[in-house]
């Protein structure tokens, strides 16, 4: 009794059944979930400012290098941490694609692919 070929998520995708449905499903459900993450972050973080400012009044007369304090704090923090939420879901994102591509293409194919996406010394 010989048992069927064994079928590659990559042969999955391609003829567009169930289970090639089901793995670029959760490849976009993981997609998705760090993007809401990362706007939960950035919007958490940037919403919760004025709030501050605004539970404490106090902080209206403080000057900071002739600028009002409540400007500055609304103004300076986003822009490190919009660098910064944008960095760490770029490398999350990759992550996710590369573990997707894992999953999909055969090791040989992987590492040819990644050898020939690999930039090239001119010499």
């Amino acid at each position: 009794m010989s048992r069927p070929p064994r079928r590659l998520p990559r042969d999955e995708l391609a003829e567009t059944t169930a289970h090639g449905g089901l793995y670029l499903r959760r490849l976009i459900r993981s997609q998705l979930a760090l993007s809401v993450l990362a706007l939960v972050a950035f919007g958490g973080i940037v919403g919760s400012l004025p709030l501050a400012l605004y539970l404490l009044p106090g902080l209206q007369d403080v000057q900071v290098l002739g600028v009002p304090l409540p400007i500055v704090v609304i103004v300076w923090p986003p822009f490190p941490l919009l660098v910064a939420i944008g960095w760490l879901y770029t490398r999350r994102a990759g992550a996710l694609e590369e573990a997707f591509r894992d999953l999909v293409e055969p090791p040989s194919e992987a590492a040819s692919a990644a050898m020939a996406s690999a930039p090239r010394e001119a010499g």
